[in-house]
């Protein structure tokens, strides 16, 4: 006796055997380890031009301190690039989404689904999904990406400002009287050098320092106080 066909059931869900709208798995974490090295190479650069604007040849407590500061303020030009914290789930879930769901296609699987309050395909809502918008959670991910990045970009400049320095010191010895010669990039605006009496020192941009041993030529103005109003 031939059994008669089976319609299939219209309420029951096929699901794929995996979600189109998935992150492939590493997405996340090259998209941080990207926004890492970036952040910790901005902060590195950051801490030497701040190390060279304070001043001074060697570094003391204070002076890393102000350097250290000056670069976690630095950091507030890289907020922007909290939205690319999300990037994995904008680039492989949203976009995807949305194309589907302007073509007329279930955003999760991408069968045509009509009118149809739920796909045939997948089972699920043919609903565009929720419009993509910053939230705290990237955030959250870039300060957790930022605080070791501070911390690897100050130690890095650190420890390049005191080569260079140990560089200057090496060269210095080998010339007679004074020496001078710009920092090493990306500090290249600041100036190194020794003085006849052999002691070393530090500046940025020394051309257009003051020099405040300065006097006219004119006695009456050294006299009167040339920088004073009459």
């Amino acid at each position: 006796m031939e059994l008669p066909a089976t319609e299939p059931d219209a309420g029951r869900a096929h699901p794929r055997a995996g979600d189109d709208l998935r992150a492939p798995g590493g997405a996340n974490a090259a998209a941080w380890a990207a926004l890492f090295a970036l952040s910790a190479a901005f902060l590195f650069a950051s801490y030497c031009m701040a190390r060279a604007l304070v001043g001074g040849f060697g570094a003391g407590a204070a002076t890393i301190a102000a350097a250290t500061g000056a670069t976690a303020a630095a950091s507030i030009f890289l907020w922007w690039l909290a939205p690319f914290a999300d990037f994995a789930e904008i680039f492989w879930v949203h976009l995807p989404a949305d194309r589907r769901a302007r073509a007329g296609q279930c955003p999760h699987c991408a069968y045509p689904h009509g009118d149809r309050a739920t796909c045939n395909e997948c089972g699920r809502s043919p609903a565009p999904l929720p419009t993509c918008t910053l939230s705290p959670r990237p955030v959250r991910r870039l300060a957790w990406i930022l605080v070791p990045a501070l911390a690897l970009g100050c130690g890095a400049g650190e420890l390049w400002c005191r080569l260079d320095e140990s560089r200057f010191v090496d060269e210095a010895a080998l010339a007679a009287g004074a020496y001078a010669r710009p920092r090493a990039f990306p500090a290249g605006f600041a100036r190194m050098w020794r003085d006849d009496a052999g002691a070393l020192h530090s500046e940025a941009w020394p051309d257009f320092a003051r020099d405040r041993g300065w006097q006219p030529k004119d006695p009456a103005l050294r006299e009167r106080g040339w920088n004073r109003s009459p």
